[in-house]
Parts: C-alpha cells; structure tokens; sequence
C-alpha cells in the first residue's frame, strides 16, 4: 500500500511539468465508461463489465478522427482490488495509434459507504504514420518532396494513474493516462527530422464527476461533467444532463466548450445489456465543413441479474466489505435473516 501511495507523488510531479496540445480520442457517452480515460474506474461496477464504443467524427471531412475502444474490468479479490483491459484504435488522417493498457485498482473502503480506488496502467502504444499518401506538388508533376517519401512505424511504452471517490449517487475522478512524452516518429527516423517536426505524446489531465438526484419512482437526473487539460490548449469543458425514466430509458444533452452540442440516449435492452448513441452537432468553425459526430455505445454484464438490486450512480453495484475482504452484509444474525425473510416484498429498488 505504501509503494502504490509513492508511485502516485511520482506520477504528480511529473505531471506538473510542461504539457502539450491534445492528442487522446474523444468521447461523448464517457460517463458510462470511463476506463480509457481513468484507470481506478476498473470495478467500479461491482461485476464483470465489457464495453465497446465506436465514434466517427466530423462526418464529412476527409482523414477526420475514427476511434474504436473495448474495455473489460472486473473487481476480484472480495472487492478489495480490480483489474481491467483498454483497447484503443484510433486513426486520424495518415496516421494511426493502437493502444492496449492493463490496469490495476486498490479499493478502499470509508464508514460513509464511500469507497476510494487508486489505479495505475501500462501498456503499449503502436504508431503508424504513412506519409507518402499525403497529396504534394509531385502529385501534380511537381519536384519529389523527401520528407513525404515514405512512413513511419514505432511502438513504445507508457503508463497512467488515476484517483476515482463514488458513492450510490456521486463521484468525482482525477486522471493522466500517459506520463511518458514518446517520440511518435521514432528517434532514429531516417524519412523526417525531429528537431525540426516535434511530434510527441502529451499529457492529458482528465477531470469527472457526477451526481444522481432522484425525482421520483421513475425519473433520475444525472449531471455530469467532464474536464481536459493539457499545456497549449485550453480547458475544454464537456457539461452533460441525462434523465432516466424507470432505470429502462435514458436521453441527455451535452455542451462541449467552443466545439458541439450533444444530443444522446440509452437504452437497457435488459439487465445485461445496454445500448447508447450520441450525436455531436458541430458549432465551432468546422461547422460548415461537416456533418456531424457519431458515436455508439454498447456494453455488456453477463452477471448484472445477480446485481439489479445494488445499484449506484454510474448503473454500478456496491458490496461493503470488512476488514476481512468478506461481504458484510452477510454477517446477520439468524433473528436478521428471519425479519429480513419476511420482508422480501420490500426489496430496495433499483437506482
């Protein structure tokens, strides 16, 4: 525990340093899964949990970004600890990044029935660049341009850590995915000259947090927001309100600083499944150049039946443990169970 407490004042100090423009996909439905931008999200579901998200952005645009991500996590160890899986293509004009990242979560648990989750990730980055594609003045009969003459391929390392505090109805996470300022062109490129084109990885600061007000038996408001920071650019700002009718449906809107407005909607198609889609009205000045943002959503709970009745913020489930790892809700006495037995008809119900 204290080794996992130094590792993240190292992961601090180095993000204070000097920072960059943003270059990490982007996504709409992040309030539904937050694995590819936190890894303490990894078993903040309670259950087995797989998601695959796809997004097509200005639509339109030739080379705009297309971005496809599977995440799987899992909390093992009577909860106290959580592991996950990224899966991250992302391709954007002549050049494409795939990214895997396995990420591990230490979970501590407060009197409040708050829990804490500190995460650490590493994994592997590949880049492709090919820049003989690019349209130059030889495409039209004109001299032979040496920088574009042909591509780039490299792969490389890096790791993340993140903090993520929730509650049955609130949370609040701190991230930075990547720490390590890889050369994307590789160091020994012989095609471009570094010095001259720096093209490196940046350190992105993600911010979330959300609440879930109930207004009725039937109808949730969730809040949410989303903030990204990164030396260079300046904070961008993703402000969300979903409303859910019945846990069953769900519809929201989003504003994205100086960039789209969001249309989304949800759909549990049954405890295991559920599907989202959102759609980005671009208002920045692209906006006469595209259509639109897709992005669809689809995740999977083989085991989420077994959970309906424990529900928390993010659709999540919440078990307290002890000191011992177990469950303590199943330490009752028999005189608990009996009154417990014949109160079935008064289960809590979903959130």
């Amino acid at each position: 525990m204290k080794n996992l407490f130094k590792v993240f004042a190292v992961a601090c100090v180095l993000f204070s340093s000097d920072l960059f423009a943003q270059q990490d996909p982007m996504y709409s439905q992040y309030m539904f899964n937050m694995l590819p931008i936190n890894p303490a999200y990894a078993g903040s579901r309670e259950m087995l949990s797989v998601t695959a998200m796809y997004r097509k952005q200005w639509v339109g645009i030739e080379g705009a970004p297309t971005t496809f991500t599977f995440s799987a996590d899992t909390p093992i160890r009577n909860q106290r600890m959580a592991l996950g899986l990224n899966l991250v293509s992302d391709q954007i004009g002549i050049a494409k990044t795939l990214t895997i990242n396995a990420c591990y979560a230490y979970r501590i648990q407060f009197t409040n029935g708050g829990l804490l989750s500190l995460g650490l990730q590493a994994g592997l980055n590949q880049y492709r660049a090919d820049y003989s594609s690019v349209v130059t003045s030889q495409n039209f009969g004109g001299p032979m341009d040496n920088a574009f003459a042909g591509s780039v391929s490299s792969m490389f390392p890096n790791f993340g850590f993140g903090a993520y505090y929730y509650t049955d109805k609130f949370y609040v996470g701190v991230a930075s995915p990547k720490m390590i300022k890889n050369n994307l062109n590789g160091e020994n490129n012989p095609t471009i000259d570094f010095t001259s084109y720096p093209n490196r990885q940046n350190r992105h600061l993600f911010i979330t947090s959300g609440y879930t007000f109930e207004l009725n038996q039937d109808w949730d408001l969730k809040p949410s927001t989303l903030i990204k920071g990164v030396h260079g650019a300046p904070l961008e700002f993703d402000i969300n309100v979903n409303a859910w009718w019945k846990k069953k449906v769900g519809g929201g809107l989003s504003y994205r600083t100086a960039d789209a407005i969001l249309a989304m909607v949800q759909f549990q198609v049954k405890p295991e499944l559920q599907f989202g889609y959102a759609y980005d009205m671009t208002v920045s000045g692209l906006s006469g150049t595209n259509s639109g943002s897709h992005e669809v959503m689809l995740r999977y709970e083989p085991h989420a039946k077994k959970h309906a009745n424990k529900a928390r913020f993010n659709g999540g489930k919440k078990k307290a443990f002890n000191s011992r790892g177990k469950n303590s809700f199943r330490k009752k006495s028999n005189f608990k169970r009996k009154k417990s037995f014949s109160k079935r008809s008064r289960k809590p119900r979903r959130r």
